[in-house]
């Protein structure tokens, strides 16, 4: 029995009805997956394109950044800064933000973040190869790797009880006993998930920003955010709080 026939059974005996014309098996694998998919490249999934090996490259549509970028290049000479700037909050950035906890990993996010720039390059009347870090800051926009650590954050916050920490596992008083322990991945391409990052990012963070409540946390790793322009991950690693 195939696991689409299992499905539809328990949906029968819950009184539940199944969409068939609507629902799609798909099987997850780093291996060559058409034969088992029926040659399907991809499925949709709550406005998500998941292909078969998740490595983003369909969701990541470059073309839609590109012709909302077209938009905001016409905006700019016809209305205010202010009508601008929601335009890009509206189009773009809500875009460009959406899943990126499971996609922000990805090699994919950078062509994402270069997109980004020239939009912000827009925004801020810069050419299109001058430096735009201060326009981040000046214009309070969070760089594509803030928002993928942002989101990374809280995601460990909102769940932060189902992360054990090293003083759960052993009573030695060592300097990172309030550090979550990360999970063993025995794959590469795991350790580059949300599981992976999350830890590592939160790990990161003094003990007098962990224990915030979570809009102040929420607030206080936003404005560290914008006021440092995070180009990668690795550069908030690299910061000294």
């Amino acid at each position: 029995m195939s696991a689409q026939s299992v499905t539809n059974e328990w949906f029968c005996v819950n009184r539940l009805l199944l969409n068939a014309a609507k629902t799609n098996r798909v099987v997850f694998s780093l291996r060559d997956t058409q034969n088992v998919n029926d040659g399907m490249s991809s499925v949709r999934f709550l406005g998500v394109l998941l292909d078969p090996k998740l490595q983003w490259g369909e969701h990541i549509n470059s073309k839609k950044l590109a012709k909302n970028l077209f938009v905001l290049r016409n905006l700019a000479s016809n209305v205010s800064h202010k009508v601008l700037i929601t335009a890009y909050h509206a189009i773009f950035q809500s875009h460009l933000a959406y899943a990126i906890l499971v996609w922000g990993h990805s090699a994919e996010m950078l062509t994402v973040f270069g997109w980004q720039r020239k939009a912000v390059r827009v925004l801020a009347g810069l050419w299109y190869r001058d430096d735009c870090r201060q326009a981040y800051r000046s214009l309070r926009i969070l760089t594509v790797p803030s928002l993928y650590i942002l989101e990374n954050l809280m995601f460990i916050k909102r769940g932060g009880a189902h992360f054990e920490t090293h003083e759960n596992i052993h009573q030695h008083d060592t300097r990172y006993k309030h550090h979550l322990v990360p999970a063993y991945w025995r794959l590469r391409r795991c350790q580059t998930g949300p599981g992976y990052w999350a830890i590592k990012f939160f790990n990161k963070l003094p003990d007098s920003l962990k224990c915030l409540q979570l809009n102040q946390f929420k607030s206080t790793i936003k404005d560290i955010l914008l006021e440092n322009v995070f180009y990668s991950n690795e550069e908030f690693l690299a910061f000294k709080f």
